[in-house]
């Protein structure tokens, strides 16, 4: 007799592309199918966040159509010429409409054979790996079909939106259980106490007797003591059909938390144990696997890595002659000959982006607004550093600046001043790229606890409206729906002009505005490398996004895979097992 389907893990996704990184492999359900079937489950993935899985359901005369105005679109911006550009886009709005209606139909075929999988196999648990904006609400009337054609299906969400929102994702009450933190022994156990009750309402309430009232569970960092319900790591497997249709990077786990941990405004701020560094040997051999599957590209996944840390990844990495690529996010700090000499040897060993969250170039207000525990200074002489780094090792890395602004400010300084201080501070810095986000307010941080004291008002819905929330990039933000929210004198909409206005003065310096370090990866991969690449790399790319269609996305995932597995091949690992990486590629090709 064939064993059933233990575990059906689904990845929420969206009516478009959010970023040309969106398909990048799945590392987090990989990471749970591959522990559950090493402890005896089945285990099936369902995953539709794909290169060019993002024109599925739509006509191809309704895609081309909508491609060529957006194209027209975006030229008669950048020339300036506001009456045909307005025309193009008052075109273009009714074919979005339509492209987006073929897209929800999908969607919904999608969540019908989901449904129907469930009921057929009685699959007793469902895990759904949450995002924020259109998958959420995606997420939720799946679970709705779900209680309504299977009622004693259980379904369990993880993942980025929970670990934000904690036990706001289950107000619509539609979601069983919450998972914030590492769920492959937390699954494995919910997985072996279903089979000893006859029914779910029983398995709920012993659920509640052995871990506690709360329907979120909250495991590894997230939880009180540290490690509950997660003791190692595990590295995935990934499968040919994994890596279909993907973008190859992997996301890999170089450690577990923040070694400041106190930003005001930061949701990281939920775990509750100090930064954890990941073994050295673990490490290795999650690069060792990856790399004998043709993936040579990474991005490190802690808030940060720590100098120290990072530095003796790269001794291990050049130590083993590995041949690799990857990312990482990092803080800003004090510049020493050491902190030099350390991104030198990160650089050497295949650093080629780094993220820097700055958020502020007024020190008053990175103190007392941010608490970030860094100086302008720190931000500029760090920038500096990995620059002078690189030029030292004759190799690429580059820097991507992320800020918050508009912000909240303190007696004495004006948001003038705050403006005015982050243009110097770019300026002076002259990062590869810059990301402005607006002040967001999440539960969970001193920002939402202190929000009247900053000035802030929230209306009565805002965090459910704010988890939903779905940015409309083919609209300009005048038309974007609006969020119930104020920062003294700023809604949304002024909100949004500010950022904007700061956007403008930053691209007029000739910086590129809104690429993370996944981009820069991409970007350097396919062979670019000035920050005039990057304006065209991402303003080719945007077509792609804001039209719903995949054709430049597809093309430069193609070159980055390819050059993914020239980059692994010269691993000798990899000539344990070539054939897997081999076969993707031509299907992709």
């Amino acid at each position: 007799m064939t064993k059933g389907i233990d575990l059906l893990l689904v990845n929420s996704f969206a009516p478009r592309q959010r970023i040309a990184s969106d398909a990048a492999l799945e590392n987090g359900l990989a990471v749970i199918r591959t522990y559950l079937e090493e402890h005896g489950f089945t285990v099936y993935v369902a995953d539709e966040q794909r290169v060019s899985r993002v024109e599925k359901g739509v006509p191809q005369w309704c895609t081309r159509l909508l491609r060529k105005l957006v194209k027209l679109q975006l030229h008669e911006y950048s020339r300036r010429f506001k009456p045909l550009g307005l025309l193009s886009l008052l075109l273009a709005w009714p074919v979005q409409s339509l492209t987006l209606h073929f897209r929800k139909k999908y969607m919904e075929k999608i969540i019908n054979n989901i449904v129907t999988l469930v009921k057929t196999e009685q699959i007793p648990i469902v895990g759904i790996k949450l995002w924020g904006g259109a998958p959420y609400a995606w997420s939720v009337r799946l679970a709705q079909r779900l209680r309504e054609a299977n009622p004693e299906t259980i379904v369990v969400v993880g993942g980025p939106h929970v670990k934000v929102y904690g036990e706001y994702v289950l107000a619509e009450k539609q979601f069983d259980l919450a998972i914030m933190g590492p769920g492959e022994e937390i699954l494995e156990y919910l997985l072996n106490k279903r089979k000893t009750v006859p029914t779910k309402a029983a398995f709920l309430e012993l659920v509640q007797q052995e871990i506690g009232p709360s329907p979120v569970i909250r495991t590894g960092h997230y939880h009180e003591t540290g490690d509950y319900m997660f003791h190692s790591f595990t590295v995935p497997k990934y499968r040919p059909v994994d890596m279909a249709d993907k973008v190859w990077f992997h996301t890999l786990v170089d450690g577990l938390g923040c070694t400041w941990n106190k930003c005001s405004f930061c949701s990281h701020t939920r775990q509750n144990t100090h930064y954890t560094p990941r073994p050295l040997a673990e490490i290795k051999d999650e690069i060792t696997a990856m790399t004998s599957r043709g993936i040579a590209f990474f991005r490190f996944s802690s808030s940060e890595t720590p100098i120290g840390h990072g530095r003796d990844i790269a001794q291990m990495i050049i130590d083993n002659k590995i041949k690799m690529n990857y990312s990482m996010f990092a803080r800003p700090g004090n510049v020493t000959e050491y902190v030099y000499e350390s991104y030198r040897l990160m650089i050497r060993s295949g650093l080629r982006a780094v993220f820097l969250g700055g958020e502020t170039g007024h020190d008053e207000i990175n103190d007392k607004i941010m608490n970030k525990g860094v100086t302008r200074k720190n931000i500029i002489d760090t920038i500096h550093c990995i620059k002078l780094a690189a030029s030292a090792e004759n190799m690429s890395c580059q820097i991507v600046l992320s800020m918050i602004y508009p912000c909240p400010v303190v007696p004495g300084v004006t948001l003038e001043e705050v403006f005015e201080q982050n243009v110097s501070l770019i300026i002076e810095a002259n990062p590869d790229a810059v990301i402005i986000n607006p002040p967001g307010v999440f539960p969970g941080t001193v920002w939402f606890d202190d929000k009247e004291k900053l000035g802030f008002k929230l209306g009565e819905n805002f965090v459910p409206e704010l988890m939903n929330y779905e940015y409309s990039i083919y609209k300009p933000v005048e038309f974007w729906r609006k969020l119930d929210y104020t920062l003294n004198d700023l809604d949304m909409a002024k909100i949004l002009k500010e950022i904007g206005r700061l956007n403008r003065v930053i691209v007029d310096m000739g910086i590129p505005i809104n690429i993370s370090d996944d981009y820069l990866m991409m970007s350097q991969a396919i062979g670019y490398s000035s920050k005039e690449d990057l304006f065209e790399f991402k303003k080719t790319s945007f077509v792609d996004i804001i039209s719903g269609t995949c054709n430049y996305i597809k093309h430069i995932t193609h070159k980055m895979n390819e050059r993914s597995k020239q980059l692994a091949d010269a691993n000798p690992t990899v000539q344990d097992n070539p054939d897997p990486a081999e076969i993707v590629l031509k299907e992709n090709h």
